[in-house]
């Protein structure tokens, strides 16, 4: 079996084949440290999203598609389609002229 002795970066206890300090609690191994780090910033970030409150126009238009009257989601569905179709037409020109650019 392989021994690991860590030296704790907090209280500098030395650790024999641990991953969290027997002294203090502090993480030793560097790879579940980077982990716990990056999920807890991904959570702080859902959190930030949860939180973000749509403009004016975005809750215009998604209140406008969940209207409860017929014709009117219709025609925000049509608009919406309508939009799409030329955002999807822009961005094909766009690539197409960077790749003519590119060679």
């Amino acid at each position: 079996m392989n021994k690991s002795y860590i030296k704790c970066s907090e209280c500098n206890t030395v650790n024999l084949n641990q991953e969290y300090c027997s002294n203090c609690g502090a993480i030793l191994d560097v790879v579940l440290k980077r982990k716990l780090e990056s999920e807890s910033k991904i959570q702080e970030k859902i959190e930030q999203q949860k939180n973000i409150k749509p403009n004016k126009v975005e809750a215009f238009l998604t209140n406008g598609l969940e209207h409860s009257n017929l014709i009117i989601r219709f025609f925000f569905k049509a608009g919406y389609a309508i939009w799409l179709f030329f955002a999807v037409l822009v961005g094909g020109i766009v690539a197409l002229v960077t790749a003519a650019a590119a060679g």
